[in-house]
C-alpha cells in the first residue's frame, strides 16, 4: 500500500505491448498507485528481459504486485518466474485471473497484447488487484512453493 492507502501496481512491457499498457495505465491510475516503468518512446524493438527483469524487483523489494505485457506474454512468463518470490501468470481471461490470485497468489499478471483483446483487460486486472489467496488449501501449496525456490535455475 501507498501513503494515500491506494493498492500499488507496477507495469511494464516491450514494444508489442506498449497499446495495452497505455490502456491499462489510463484505465487504472485513478484507482490504484500505478507505476508505469515503460517502454515511453518508440525506437523500434525493445528486450523484454530488461523491461521484465526491472519490474520483478520493484515488485519483490515493495511488496507490490505487477503487469507485464509482450506479444504472446510468453517471454514475460519465462522471465518472470525465473525470479524466488515471483509469482507469475500468464492470463487471458478475467477467470483465470481471478484464480492466479486465489489458488497461487500471483504477484505479476502476465499478458499478450496479441492474444486477449485491449477491452478485456479491465476485467482482467480488477481480478488480478481485488482477490487475496485466503483459503488455507492455497496457502499450504504456497508454502510448499516456497521451498522450491532454490531449485531455479
Amino acid at each position: 500500500m501507498t501513503t494515500d492507502n491506494k493498492k500499488r501496481i507496477y507495469i511494464a512491457s516491450d514494444h508489442n505491448g506498449n497499446a495495452m499498457r497505455a490502456h491499462i495505465v489510463r484505465m487504472w491510475k485513478d484507482v490504484y498507485d500505478v507505476i508505469d516503468l515503460g517502454p515511453f518512446e518508440y525506437h523500434g524493438k525493445v528486450n523484454y528481459i530488461e523491461y521484465a527483469l526491472g519490474l520483478c524487483e520493484l515488485v519483490k523489494m515493495n511488496d507490490a504486485r505487477g503487469i507485464l505485457i509482450c506479444g504472446t506474454g510468453t517471454g514475460m512468463s519465462i522471465v518472470a518466474n525465473r525470479f524466488e518470490g515471483i509469482r507469475a501468470a500468464l492470463v487471458t481471461d478475467m477467470a483465470t485471473s481471478y484464480l492466479a490470485r486465489e489458488h497461487n497468489d500471483a504477484n505479476v499478471l502476465v499478458l499478450g497484447q496479441w492474444r486477449t483483446p485491449i477491452g478485456d483487460t479491465d476485467d482482467i486486472v480488477e481480478a488480478f488487484m481485488e482477490t487475496e489467496c485466503t483459503e488455507q488449501r492455497h496457502l499450504d501449496r504456497l508454502d510448499m512453493l516456497k521451498k522450491l525456490g532454490g531449485l531455479r535455475v
